[in-house]
C-alpha cells in the first residue's frame, strides 16, 4: 500500500520474483476487464477520472483471479483502499507493506509516466535519461488517469480513506512501513532486511 507513484507495481513485481508468489495488480485487472469484457465497459468511466470502481464489482474480479491461481499465497496491489471495501472482500493479509513518499513525489512520478504504444513498456519523462526514452519502439502516450487532476483525486482518496485502513492493520501489528523515495533495489533490500519477509 502507499500513495500513487510510490512504486507498488515495481516493488510488487520484485517481491513476486524473490518470494515466488504471484502478483495481483488490481488496477491492471480492472483496465483489462474494461477493455476486453463488454460487461465491464463502464469501468473506464471510473478509471479515467481517477475514481474508485464499485467495490462489489472490483471484489468479484479479484476473487475470480485468486480462484484461478495455482498458489497458496499471493501479493495483492490495489485493494483495501477504503474501510468500506473490506465487507466485500477481506484478504486477511499476513503483512501489509506501506511504501511512503511525499505528495510532491507522487504527482511528479505519475504525471511523468508514459506508456509505449508499441510494446507497453513504461517510461518516465522526468527520471529516465533522454537516450533511454529514445529506445521506445513506438509513441509514448499518457494514460487518461495519469493527469494531475486524476492523480490529485486519487491522492485525496488515499489520504482521506486508505490511511484509515493502514491504521486498522497497524492495530493488528501487520504493517511494515518503508520509505519509497530511494531507488527500487534499495527499497526491496530495506523490505527484506526488516526480518518480516523472507525469500523462499
Amino acid at each position: 500500500m502507499g500513495p500513487q507513484g510510490c512504486g507498488k507495481g515495481t516493488i510488487g513485481k520484485m517481491l513476486s520474483e524473490k518470494l515466488g508468489l504471484p502478483l495481483i495488480e488490481v488496477g491492471g485487472l480492472l483496465r483489462a476487464a474494461s477493455e476486453n469484457n463488454p460487461n465491464y465497459k463502464n469501468l473506464a468511466e471510473y478509471l479515467n477520472k481517477g475514481k474508485l470502481a464499485p467495490y462489489g464489482l472490483t471484489a468479484d474480479i479479484i476473487i475470480e483471479k485468486i480462484a484461478s491461481l495455482d498458489s497458496a499465497g499471493y501479493i495483492l496491489d490495489g485493494w483495501c483502499r477504503a474501510m468500506d471495501e473490506l465487507p466485500y472482500f477481506d484478504p486477511k493479509p499476513d503483512i501489509v507493506i506501506v511504501l511512503n513518499i511525499s505528495r510532491e513525489t507522487s504527482i511528479k512520478r505519475i504525471t511523468g509516466r508514459r506508456i509505449c504504444d508499441s510494446d507497453g513498456k513504461t517510461y518516465n519523462i522526468y527520471t529516465l535519461p533522454k537516450d533511454e526514452l529514445e529506445k521506445c519502439a513506438g509513441n509514448l502516450v499518457q494514460r487518461a488517469d495519469d493527469t494531475e487532476e486524476a492523480v490529485n483525486q486519487r491522492l485525496a482518496i488515499y489520504y482521506n480513506e486508505t490511511t484509515q485502513v493502514i491504521e486498522y492493520y497497524k492495530k493488528q501489528g501487520k504493517v511494515l512501513e518503508v520509505s519509497a523515495e530511494p531507488l527500487p533495489d534499495e527499497i526491496l533490500e530495506n523490505i527484506l532486511s526488516s526480518g518480516k519477509i523472507r525469500p523462499r
